[in-house]
């Protein structure tokens, strides 16, 4: 018995998406479809209203741009909810979070999905890293927000955070984290081939992105990262350099966009701890995008 929340501002995908719902989920269910063209509430806001709304045991936030090509997906995924430790379930997240500037997708060596995208053009690729036929769940420690299931006991614990995410992005990483910090649930990427979806949209690293992503780390995270599953190793030399490649991404990034305060990103930047080998070949590589 699954509740299904979903924020839209397309009739049109909503329609397709429920039509599909309906088509595979092999389950008993139920809509709750939060129209936010008009209200513009943040994502947290609408996600928590539709939780409350709910009247199953089970919670499946999720986007309307999505497509199940597998039938009976329900019955997998109530299955894995109903063990005491599952918190969050997800389709594509990170064994590893780091402190520094990011989304969940810091390094490929940590991603784990299995999922169609969509590549535009009416093009879509099935997508798969760490994911293993005899493993339907991974566990990870963040997770993207396309499709997120969870019981309703957790999300009651740990609701989305409507102060400090006054926006549309970083809700799906801040509500996997803070699971994973309890350390009374773990989180899991579904691998399983009975439960295979397919995500139209890559999403949109935009002004407004970098902006929570940089509130998200300052005011709650860069106290409590790193964080990683149990019984990952990572070395010292390790975690540095992939902090400091995230980093010159992230600052690459943001100096491709407007926001207003991105030479101080940028000086942050270059007043961070990274070794001089590696600065000098940020700055060469980010000449470019200083000069604009």
């Amino acid at each position: 018995m699954i509740s299904i929340v979903i924020c839209s501002i397309s009739p049109e995908r909503l329609r397709q998406v429920i039509q599909n719902i309906q088509g595979t989920i092999g389950v008993e269910y139920e809509i709750i479809a939060i129209d936010n063209r008009e209200k513009n509430w943040p994502i947290a806001r609408v996600y928590n209203e539709g939780a409350y709304r709910a009247q199953y045991p089970y919670l499946f936030f999720v986007h309307e741009d999505v497509k199940f090509h597998s039938r009976n997906w329900g019955l997998v995924i109530e299955e894995k909810l109903k063990e005491p430790n599952c918190g969050v379930i997800g389709f594509a997240g990170t064994r590893v979070m780091l402190n520094c500037y990011s989304g969940w997708l810091q390094s490929h060596h940590w991603m784990c999905l299995l999922l169609y995208q969509g590549l535009g053009e009416g093009m879509t690729e099935l997508r798969a890293h760490h994911a293993y036929l005899e493993r339907p769940f991974e566990e990870v420690v963040a997770l993207d927000g396309l499709g997120m299931f969870v019981r309703k006991e957790v999300w009651e614990e740990y609701p989305f955070d409507e102060v400090m995410l006054t926006g549309f992005h970083c809700y799906d990483v801040d509500f996997s984290l803070q699971i994973a910090a309890s350390k009374k649930y773990k989180n899991y990427v579904c691998c399983s081939t009975k439960v295979l979806i397919e995500h139209f949209s890559s999403g949109n690293l935009n002004h407004s992105w970098y902006k929570d992503t940089i509130r998200f780390h300052k005011q709650k995270w860069n106290k409590i990262l790193p964080m990683r599953i149990d019984g990952m190793e990572i070395s010292h030399r390790d975690e540095k350099k992939y902090k400091e490649r995230c980093f010159y991404y992230f600052v690459r990034g943001i100096l491709q966009t407007n926001y207003p305060e991105r030479k101080l990103m940028l000086k942050e930047f270059l007043f961070c701890s990274c070794s001089w080998k590696h600065l000098g070949h940020c700055i060469t590589n980010l000449y470019k995008y200083i000069k604009s």
